[in-house]
């Protein structure tokens, strides 16, 4: 499971005290970009053949408040024929869930419109990396 710790700013925190949820998208987008980074990314044209996302499920469990240290955890669960499904979670120093959320990708060529099958080598790569996490 890929691991980043990620920066609460300032303008994240709402009048109640915590961070928004809609900033909560926010860190798992950086959490999924840098798990892409770290797998596929030499891969990715984004202007050519890439992914979008086309579905996201998220629970918020408990507030994130401005002192806490948080981190994003990022796996992938399923790799489709033309789809990854991404399981995602924001946890505290201490282990608590804070948020959780699963992503639906779509491949997509960005010149057709139209989704191709997930590469080999992005499957391989993604395996190779969840296999060394494990």
């Amino acid at each position: 499971m890929h691991k980043i710790q990620i920066q609460i700013r300032f303008s994240d925190i709402d009048r109640l005290g915590h961070v928004n949820n809609s900033i909560y998208a926010q860190y798992l987008d950086v959490a999924r970009l840098d798990y892409m980074k770290h797998t596929i990314g030499k891969f990715i044209k984004w202007n050519e053949k890439t992914i979008v996302i086309v579905h996201t499920d998220n629970d918020f469990l408990i507030p994130i408040l401005i002192d806490d240290t948080v981190f994003a955890l990022t796996q992938v669960v399923r790799i489709g024929n033309r789809s990854i499904t991404m399981n995602q979670q924001i946890v505290d120093d201490e282990g608590n869930i804070k948020a959780k959320s699963q992503c639906i990708f779509s491949t997509v060529d960005v010149q057709t419109n139209t989704s191709f099958p997930v590469p080999d080598e992005w499957k391989k790569c993604i395996e190779d990396f969840e296999s060394r996490q494990a």
